[in-house]
């Protein structure tokens, strides 16, 4: 990886660390006494959700952008042959969807855990498109350089999606 693309991730992960840390400190101070949730807590909540749904699109869009560059380099003739594994990013997007509609209800019950698994969406989802994109563009790039089959690229293609996964079964387990 490039220094470029280095300092990319790295900017992406610390501003989603100093979101998470600070959106706790600042639903906690506008809490008041008695009150089960508070207009901060729900406020920040929909903020961490709706970066977290952008995050997961953003990524599937990267992801999709360097996975279709290699596609289509390969020529119209292996277009279709390969697109199964082009489109393997977007997934990450559709998951951040699903996130975010089935938890709409905990906006007014429990912001902080609906804060929570924005910011759980939004890092894994994210990152894991991005780098699916890397390792199908690679894939299919061995395939149109004949030293790879469909299968391997479709296999290495599937091991960022098994995080994307764990990230999504984790939203579901946290309450």
């Amino acid at each position: 990886m490039n220094r470029k693309k280095k300092w990319i991730v790295i900017a992406f992960v610390a501003v989603v660390l100093v979101l998470t840390l600070s959106s706790v400190v600042y639903a906690a101070t506008g809490s008041k006494e008695g009150s089960k949730t508070s207009g901060n807590g729900q406020l920040v909540a929909k903020i961490m959700m709706g970066l977290g749904l952008s995050m997961g699109l953003a990524g599937s869009a990267m992801g999709l952008s360097i996975s279709f560059s290699a596609l289509l380099g390969g020529g119209p003739e292996n277009f279709y042959k390969y697109i199964s594994v082009a489109l393997m990013p977007a997934s990450q997007g559709i998951y951040s969807m699903v996130v975010l509609f089935t938890n709409l209800s905990l906006l007014d019950s429990n912001p902080y855990t609906a804060a929570g698994k924005g910011a759980i969406v939004g890092l894994v989802m994210g990152l894991s498109a991005w780098y699916q994109g890397i390792v199908c563009a690679s894939g299919i790039r061995n395939c149109l350089e004949g030293r790879n089959t469909i299968g391997n690229a479709l296999v290495s293609g599937a091991m960022p999606e098994t995080y994307a996964v764990f990230g999504l079964v984790m939203t579901f387990i946290i309450k």
